[in-house]
């Protein structure tokens, strides 16, 4: 095979590799979302129950969801 042929092959795989890795980044990012917007509508007995304090819960669900 020409080296130009491998070299597209392997722009290509890491092309997709990159796109793995984004889209494995947002999905991440939109579980943490989703998470801690649950968390926040658990009543306060509930999170009691988990040992979770109100002012702990709240640092949580303030986080961005980078974070």
């Amino acid at each position: 095979m020409s080296t130009l042929i491998l070299d597209l092959k392997r722009e290509t795989a890491s092309l997709a590799h990159k796109l793995q890795n984004i889209s494995a980044q947002l999905q991440l990012w939109m579980d943490r979302h989703e998470q801690r917007k649950q968390l926040a509508q658990l009543p306060g007995h509930l999170l009691q129950d988990m040992g979770l304090d109100t002012e702990r819960v709240a640092e949580e669900i303030h986080k961005p969801f980078w974070k």
